[in-house]
C-alpha cells in the first residue's frame, strides 16, 4: 500500500488513519454555511435597525 493512496486503504484503515470522513466533512461544511448565511441575514437586518434608529433620531433633532 502506498502511505497516501486513499484508493488502495481499507475503510477500516481509511477511518484509522485519521483522514476527514467525506459525509463529516459535508456535514461541516453545510454546518458552515448555514451559520454563514444565518450571520449574514442577521447582519443585515441589525444594519435596517440601525438605519431605522437613525433616521428617528434625526426626526426627533429636527422637530427640537
Amino acid at each position: 500500500m502506498v502511505r497516501h493512496d486513499l484508493k488502495s486503504m481499507s475503510e477500516d484503515e481509511f477511518h484509522q488513519s485519521g483522514a476527514p470522513d467525506p459525509m463529516e466533512s459535508a456535514t461541516a461544511t453545510d454546518k458552515f454555511r448555514a451559520q454563514l448565511d444565518s450571520s449574514q441575514r442577521l447582519n443585515e437586518y441589525y444594519n435596517q435597525v440601525v438605519a431605522e434608529i437613525r433616521a428617528s433620531l434625526d426626526r426627533v433633532q429636527e422637530g427640537s
